[in-house]
């Protein structure tokens, strides 16, 4: 195997073990605000080194996201969870920048704007 593609496997297993509806459930926007900057600056570490682009994940994502379809939180457990992938694959489209097509910094800045009860979190 490739390191390139070892790479998106170690990524994708830690996202497997971050993602946990118990670990995300019981976060605050706030928790879930920096989590979510902090596992894409993880994946910022290997961005460009290994040329990662959201089609990487594309797959790994939409079956995420399928097994989190009738989660049984009150809090939008399901909604956080996609919420990120879309980030992640560019699923469902938020708003840009996204984290594939821009610089660290500006995409923190969309995060922080973005992840509001607002928008179902």
């Amino acid at each position: 195997m490739e390191e390139r593609d070892l790479i998106i496997k170690q990524i994708q297993e830690k996202l497997e073990i971050e993602l946990k509806p118990e670990n995300i459930s019981k976060m605050t926007l706030d928790e879930y605000r920096d989590f979510i900057i902090s596992i894409f600056e993880y994946i910022n570490l290997y961005k460009d080194k290994y040329l990662l682009t959201s089609l990487d994940f594309r797959k790994f994502a939409n079956d995420f996201v399928y097994n989190y379809e009738d989660d049984d939180y009150e809090d939008n457990c399901g909604e956080r969870v996609r919420f990120f992938m879309d980030e992640l694959a560019i699923l469902y489209t938020y708003n840009p920048p996204f984290f594939w097509d821009s610089n660290f910094e500006d995409f923190k800045y969309k995060m922080k704007r973005h992840v509001t009860k607002g928008n179902g979190l």
